[in-house]
């Protein structure tokens, strides 16, 4: 338990789970499409497009993050005979 503690600490530790064979296809499928459409409205177009979903994705990732972590806390407690609430 303490290596994932201290890889938690670190920094080092990665929870993103490896794409599976099906999530390889799509990603290249939409990467296929991304070319068109870069081909079409220019790379400043694209760039763009992909600046904003970033960030969205940024805010809904650490949002899902926070939720989970809360939700551990409250499993946590609630194994130590605490009520919480989230």
């Amino acid at each position: 338990m303490e290596r994932i503690l201290y890889q938690l600490f670190s920094g080092d530790y990665d929870i993103t789970p490896k794409r599976d064979k099906k999530q390889q296809e799509l990603y290249d499928q939409i990467f296929a499409e991304v070319d068109k459409i870069e081909a079409a409205f220019g790379p400043a177009f694209l760039d763009r497009l992909c600046d904003l979903e970033g960030e969205r994705a940024a805010r809904q990732n650490y949002q899902y993050y926070r939720s989970g972590f809360a939700l551990g806390a409250c499993l946590m407690l609630e194994a130590l005979g605490n009520q919480p609430s989230i």
